[in-house]
């Protein structure tokens, strides 16, 4: 069944030409990639915001995906992007992103989330033993849309 969900998204994803409902559905396709341990969700998050062609939108969503995925350092590829691309500006769009409202409990928006999530402190940590949506109301068992 998982993989019937993924391929679907897949699937939504590159028909899809709205720059935030595309970073849903990667947020959504990294999510249920970790629930259900598919290897392959890290590589595809990797070349999205690996890509500069693609929206600032999809290749933020892509990196917090991604940094949900793995344990690894944080590459200084990633953190450029994200410093090019996670703006004040993209932060007042990206409060649109459901998954992004879930895990946002302060209001801080992405800033926050992005700054805590590559620091090595509690919040790191929750992200990599999955207790960010593990424990972020809805996620797992009720899907934002």
């Amino acid at each position: 069944m998982a993989g019937e969900i993924s391929a679907a998204l897949h699937d939504r994803f590159r028909i899809e030409d709205h720059a935030r409902v595309c970073a849903s559905l990667v947020l959504a396709i990294a999510q249920l990639a970790r629930e259900h341990r598919h290897e392959d969700a890290a590589a595809f998050t990797r070349a999205l915001w690996s890509d500069p062609a693609r929206p600032a939108e999809v290749r933020v969503g892509a990196a917090l995906g991604w940094l949900c995925l793995v344990e690894d350092l944080v590459p200084d590829t990633l953190r450029a992007v994200l410093a090019a691309c996670a703006t004040p500006e993209l932060d007042r769009v990206m409060v649109s992103v459901p998954w992004l409202g879930r895990v946002d409990h302060d209001g801080a928006g992405l800033t926050h989330i992005l700054r805590g999530m590559l620091d090595p402190d509690p919040f790191r940590r929750s992200v990599a033993d999955g207790r960010l949506w593990a424990e972020a109301e809805g996620c797992a068992d009720d899907p934002p849309f």
